[in-house]
């Protein structure tokens, strides 16, 4: 059997919620999306059972910036880009079940009794406890001064920066630990005042720290965590002052739930049960669902701590499985960023430029962001569109009117070229995009089967990062369905020529209009 792959498993993965507070660019993109898409394409591939659900982080306070400087409500500011951020992914080819509003009448309430109920159960258990909490709060406005409003200077590497935790280097902050603090807007001097949140206090931190060392995430994401741990013997906040959150009893009048990463895959996790008619929640630890995280570097705390603590404080709860992670994406050496309006937003790369998702895809995936930061440059992507361009057009032509079936040393060919990219593409610290895409680029370039072989080798190698171009070839082929192993053990259908299409050049200048570079 040439095509003999693991038995059948049940996946979900939740990709990183976004905040619903503008459009996605392709820093976002070549992250936890584009990673969660490749990685369920090639888990299909091989016959698994896979979902992917995301949404939009609602009660991210973030929101309230956007909110104020566009004169609208919060509400209008969530509803507006969770509408647009879908869009983007759609058009970047990324499918998901589920694309999950909290503010949403389906979700709403649901999602409130996810929370509260997780914050109840750790109650009762005492596992969460109820602390004065020192809080900033201004003493023109009598706002508190927390997330978003908050500004100053990282506690960990000393650089400037808000809100709870550094983009740098990831490090997950209190008010009260950020240094020379002050506020985003001119609302006077801060009085410091305790304020009742509810925090995680897990019976033994080593425990966490236990967990996190035997857990499937990158070294250098786990050493993050335990870092935050033992600082904080294992202090996760769970509720916070304010009037943008997640209501809840608990809370008291002024404060609302915090939404952590965790918190909103749990409730992916119910969306599931109810979906395929599970006895438990995806993430109960006789699930038998195999749940992927995926998550950039300043979500290293709440996609690492957080979840271990919040899971083994629960005690019924499981972490995730695995964690895929990420570090920033570059644009032309400085980090993308839609505060200061630097990088190539994907509605215009995509609407504005002959460029296709396919063809983004693939480049990004080329992109190295498992170890540190990597840049995009034009210049190399223009020569990877064009590149690109001229192999597919190459593998149509051998697909044009090719059908029947191949031969089994072609077959255990291709699948043993499907199976050394798979290698590079299980789910955890293993995924590594540049190591699996360079298995389509050599098939690519030194191809080593002919005809109608190459093409149906390339539309496999290809299905995780270029669906689209993938799908053709497939169909070309006289295949039906999606691209899969399986299928090389049947006979292709007849052919279904179509004619291919001369590629055209793609140009620095075609894409110039589109890219959007800070200015000094």
């Amino acid at each position: 059997m040439t095509t003999e792959t693991p038995a059948p498993q049940r996946y979900l993965l939740v990709p990183m919620h976004p905040t619903p507070n503008g459009r996605l660019h392709i820093g976002h993109a070549a992250g936890a999306y584009l990673r969660a898409d490749v990685l369920a394409r090639h888990l299909r591939r091989e016959g698994h059972q896979v979902s992917v659900m995301s949404g939009s982080d609602a009660y991210e306070n973030w929101i309230l910036l956007d909110a104020l400087d566009a004169g609208r409500s919060p509400a209008e500011t969530c509803w507006r880009f969770h509408a647009l951020i879908g869009d983007d992914l759609r058009s970047l080819g990324v499918e998901l079940d589920d694309w999950i509003s909290p503010l949403s009448d389906d979700h709403a309430e649901p999602y409130r009794r996810t929370h509260e109920e997780l914050l109840e159960r750790l109650a009762t258990a005492g596992t969460a406890v109820k602390v004065p909490d020192p809080t900033p709060r201004s003493r023109d406005t009598g706002r508190h001064v927390i997330g978003v409003w908050l500004k100053g200077t990282c506690p960990q590497c000393h650089t400037p920066g808000g809100g709870n935790a550094c983009e740098e280097c990831g490090y997950h902050y209190q008010p009260s630990e950020i240094l020379e603090p002050y506020s985003r807007l001119d609302e006077g001097p801060l009085d410091w005042e305790d304020f009742d949140s509810w925090y995680l206090s897990p019976p033994s931190v080593e425990d966490v720290v236990d967990a996190v060392r035997a857990s499937d995430v990158a070294p250098d994401f786990a050493d993050i965590a335990v870092t935050y741990l033992r600082q904080t013997k294992g202090a996760v906040r769970l509720s916070q002052p304010g009037s943008w959150g997640i209501p809840s009893e608990l809370a008291g009048p002024e404060g609302v739930l915090s939404n952590p990463y965790f918190g909103f895959s749990l409730y992916c996790g119910e969306v599931y049960r109810q979906r395929h008619g599970t006895e438990h929640n995806a993430f109960h630890r006789d699930s038998g669902v195999i749940t992927v995280g995926l998550f950039g570097i300043d979500n290293a705390v709440g996609g690492v701590a957080a979840s271990h603590a919040l899971a083994h404080a629960h005690g019924g709860l499981k972490a995730f499985d695995h964690m895929v992670t990420n570090y920033f994406l570059d644009f032309e050496g400085e980090k993308c960023s839609t505060s200061r309006k630097h990088g190539i937003w994907l509605n215009e790369l995509l609407s504005r430029t002959s460029a296709t998702a396919d063809e983004l895809r693939y480049h990004l995936s080329h992109v190295d962001l498992t170890s540190g930061s990597d840049n995009f440059a034009v210049a190399a992507f223009v020569d990877s569109v064009n590149h690109i361009r001229d192999r597919l057009a190459a593998a149509g032509r051998q697909a044009n009117g090719a059908g029947g079936a191949l031969p089994a040393e072609d077959s255990a060919r291709i699948a043993a070229a499907v199976h050394e990219q798979g290698a590079q593409l299980r789910p955890g610290a293993a995924v590594n995009l540049p190591a699996a895409v360079r298995v389509l680029d050599a098939w690519l370039t030194r191809p080593p089967v002919t005809g109608a072989a190459w093409a149906t080798g390339v539309a496999l190698l290809a299905e995780p990062f270029m669906p689209e171009a993938a799908q053709r070839l497939w169909t070309a082929l006289g295949r039906p369905g999606r691209p899969r192993l399986a299928a090389l053990d049947r006979a292709s259908g007849p052919a279904r020529p179509a004619a291919p299409v001369p590629p055209q050049t793609f140009t620095a200048d075609e894409i110039a209009p589109v890219c959007h570079v800070r200015s000094n």
